[in-house]
């Protein structure tokens, strides 16, 4: 039996892709990147189409902004690019899978193949989404629109993918739950959480493994409302304390400005940008506790990442890494959008410091999903 994948970026489907071939069933690895940046894939698995997303990279990088197509567009045009690419030249396997706006003509060669299509979900459907944001982007006076134009287009591809999918993999029960409320079925998802990566001076554990003397909660992530951030600083300000110490890491996205210009709590606010996945780890590693307070997220690939560097874990209920949090043990769980119940949680973290003991690696989820999908064959 063979497994294959196509994802214009690595995302969570590459190192899942390298699991499944080290248990003998990879077929293929379709990747928008280029090959020099897959080099831990043999060839023989390996087939990339990378034009389109190096015009993207580029212009990003190199192009004034009035010079280019916003930068939505510029990803759809890369998704689409790779999509149609693949639907030429998919090779014979057992099961494809492929991301929500990545799979329309992946798909419908599938189909004329005899090949079962899996839509793998990071996140929730977009009408979801949709639905949660909606208030929220109001609230600051923006139009949703101008922060993910999804259009009447967008959403005929995607319920066409959805209908052309013979299964779905979910990254969370939040996303499986969605996905039910959207008619789909509960016996054609298969939940599968995220590992992360566990090599030397990434996501794990210092020998020195003793919480943090001073109290620091840390934050990665896109610094914007989708993550919660409302309600993070609202918990700041109930229970916080000028000792403490609250690092963000991770892009600051302009809608956030109005958020935290309306700060007022004793908590100094410190943002260290973007950082690199040793220098994340680094930075997990000596925090106390890791929060992320979402209204809306399909997985949060950050809380295995922390629970394996020893941090324990903070999450709304809507976040979809609650499934790997044990209450008491490596973390909590509480309300999204309820201020007092965080405040609460980060108090007794503050007097009760722990550390985590887990050990999240990719192997197990690609386990899982092989035996999965040899009892569907």
């Amino acid at each position: 039996m063979t497994i294959s994948f196509t994802a214009t970026n690595p995302c969570h489907m590459w190192p899942t892709a390298r699991a499944v071939m080290e248990l003998g069933a990879l077929g293929h690895f379709y990747s928008g990147y280029p090959a020099w940046k897959m080099a831990e894939c043999p060839p023989q698995h390996l087939r990339t189409h990378s034009f389109r997303t190096n015009v993207v990279y580029g212009l990003l990088k190199y192009a004034p902004a009035w010079a280019r197509p916003g930068s939505r567009s510029l990803f759809l045009w890369q998704d689409h690019g790779l999509d149609r690419w693949v639907g030429r030249r998919l090779e014979m396997c057992d099961f494809i899978h492929a991301m929500p706006g990545q799979a329309l003509h992946t798909f419908r060669a599938a189909r004329k193949m005899g090949i079962r299509t899996v839509l793998n979900h990071a996140t929730g459907p977009v009408r979801e989404w949709v639905r949660i944001m909606q208030p929220e982007y109001e609230r600051i006076g923006m139009k949703l629109t101008d922060a993910a134009p999804y259009d009447d287009a967008y959403f005929a591809r995607e319920d066409e993918e959805y209908a052309l999918a013979d299964f779905h993999c979910a990254a969370s029960t939040v996303v499986r739950d969605q996905l039910a409320g959207m008619g789909i079925a509960p016996e054609k998802t298969v939940v599968i959480p995220y590992g992360a990566d566990t090599g030397p001076r990434v996501f794990t554990r210092s020998e020195n493994d003793a919480p943090p003397r001073e109290f620091r909660i840390l934050f990665a992530g896109q610094i914007g409302i989708r993550k919660g951030l409302r309600t993070l600083l609202d918990a700041l300000t109930l229970c916080g304390r000028p000792e403490w110490r609250m690092d963000f890491v991770g892009a600051k996205l302009p809608e956030s400005a109005k958020d935290l210009a309306a700060y007022k709590g004793p908590v100094p606010l410190e943002f260290h940008g973007a950082k690199s996945q040793s220098e994340l780890a680094a930075m997990m590693r000596a925090s106390s506790v890791l929060v992320l307070p979402s209204l809306e997220e399909g997985f949060g690939l950050v809380v295995p990442q922390a629970l394996n560097c020893g941090c324990p874990c903070i999450v709304s209920d809507r976040v979809g890494g609650k499934d790997l949090v044990r209450p008491g043990e490596n973390g909590a769980i509480f309300p999204a959008n309820d201020a007092a119940a965080l405040a609460k949680e980060l108090i007794a973290f503050a007097n009760n410091p722990i550390r985590t003991t887990d050990n999240l690696g990719w192997e197990e989820p690609a386990r899982k999903l092989v035996e999965w999908s040899r009892s569907v064959a």
